[in-house]
């Protein structure tokens, strides 16, 4: 209920800003993906209907000013929860080019193009976020460690996810699941799942 009123709140805030500048890019992107955000999570509208509204402002953010970064990373990360991957990377490269000192386009990106099929690629862009921002969101390492992992680079993928933990205790765990047991290690695997357990009661 906490984490719903906050979301509710926050999608208020960003309306209102757009309602007083509707041809604002930029406004119409962070809308679009606040409501990205319900679809993966489903905090308010059904999944459907989220990720309509999620394209609706990302279409719009991108026909008020398509070299707008914003507006590209939105459209990627909804046409990647639509399953329009080709799509999706298409949009995610064409941030980073547009903000070619963003951090958060070079993770964004990563994190969109590991899951439509170019973790190679993907590793690129989040180990270049890194770089531009050494101390990076927790999240951050969750990404390089996913596109690590389905690169096949598993040994990175641990040593990202374990940082992530660090950072943020009880995320990236599940992925250090994944891991070990892809490298046969169910101990580990075993062991970590408790942990995740233990420190998030409501996983």
């Amino acid at each position: 209920p906490g984490r719903l009123s906050f979301s509710s709140r926050r999608i208020s805030c960003w309306q209102r800003a757009l309602a007083l500048e509707p041809a604002s890019a930029a406004l119409n992107a962070m809308v679009g993906f606040i409501h990205y955000i319900d679809a993966r999570f489903g905090w308010w509208d059904d999944r459907h209907t989220a990720l309509g509204k999620a394209l609706g402002y990302a279409d719009r953010a991108l026909q008020l000013d398509p070299g707008n970064p914003d507006a590209n990373t939105t459209s990627s990360f909804a046409l990647l929860l639509r399953g329009r991957y080709d799509e999706a990377a298409v949009h995610a490269r064409r941030a980073t080019h547009l903000a070619p000192g963003s951090a958060d386009a070079a993770t964004f990106a990563c994190f969109v193009l590991a899951f439509s099929g170019y973790p190679e690629e993907a590793v690129v862009h989040g180990e270049k976020a890194m770089t531009l921002s050494p101390n990076c969101p927790a999240f951050y390492h969750g990404h390089l460690g996913n596109a690590y992992r389905l690169a096949g680079r598993i040994e990175d993928a641990i040593t990202a996810f374990e940082a992530y933990n660090a950072l943020s205790a009880g995320f990236g765990l599940t992925d250090l699941v994944i891991a070990y047991q892809q490298i046969d290690q169910p101990d580990a695997a075993k062991r970590t799942a408790k942990q995740l357990l233990s420190i998030r009661r409501d996983f």
